[in-house]
């Protein structure tokens, strides 16, 4: 139960990381007037799962999971961090992946401290490391307990959550609308969850391009709500 609990906690929208300050690139779809509707935001946020997430943070996180312990650990999670800087190449994201690490592991740690978070929120700080959100959470979780399959689910949760939840304030689409494209795409989540494991290794950090473009154009829109 205590694991159970610690999970929903760490991974609940009101973690106050600042990940509501972000969209990901879906200020420029709906300003583009592509995202527009209740069909179109739940067009997209299944592409975003199946075609970004699944092949870039999420698993990054499954990598952070399956890292060995001791110094191993540490170089692998040392080149797993410099190959996730390299792939996301939108800086706004980037950057947005590393204020979420910062702002996770110095509440987390806040909690509960474990060796293995304080070193690299230390790796962080020094810029000796990047510093990436998915990796943080992972290692957080993987040292509470949590399972692999838990904690996979609860990231691509809390993910969809955000992008109904910034849906809902930039298409807008209601909060019932909201709600039921959740409950509709629990099966992708539960497939992609199943599938994470076997994942071919070259396609790590596949590039969804229209997201990349979209988080680009962002940097330069007029006006906007969102940091990214």
């Amino acid at each position: 139960m205590q694991k159970l609990l610690t999970l929903l906690q760490v991974n609940d929208s009101m973690f106050p990381i600042g990940s509501f300050t972000h969209s990901y690139g879906l200020e420029s779809y709906v300003n583009a007037g592509i995202v527009h509707d209740n069909a179109s935001a739940a067009e997209y946020a299944r592409t975003m799962l199946e075609h970004s997430i699944y092949y870039n943070d999420a698993a990054f996180l499954y990598k952070t999971l399956a890292l060995a312990g001791g110094k191993k650990g540490w170089d692998q999670l040392t080149e797993l961090d410099t190959l996730v800087t390299a792939l996301k190449a939108p800086y706004e994201i980037r950057d947005a992946s590393k204020k979420l690490a910062i702002r996770f592991l110095k509440l987390a740690n806040e909690l509960k401290v474990y060796p293995i978070c304080k070193k690299y929120a230390e790796a962080i700080q020094t810029e000796a490391l990047h510093g990436h959100y998915a990796i943080a959470f992972g290692l957080y979780v993987k040292a509470a307990g949590i399972t692999t399959e838990d904690a996979l689910s609860a990231f691509y949760y809390n993910t969809l959550n955000g992008i109904i939840t910034n849906c809902a304030k930039t298409v807008p689409i209601s909060q019932t609308a909201g709600q039921k494209i959740l409950f509709l795409l629990q099966p992708v989540i539960t497939k992609l969850v199943n599938k994470q494991k076997d994942m071919d290794e070259q396609q790590l950090g596949l590039c969804c391009i229209g997201q990349e473009i979209k988080c680009m154009q962002h940097e330069k829109l007029y006006t906007r709500i969102y940091i990214s």
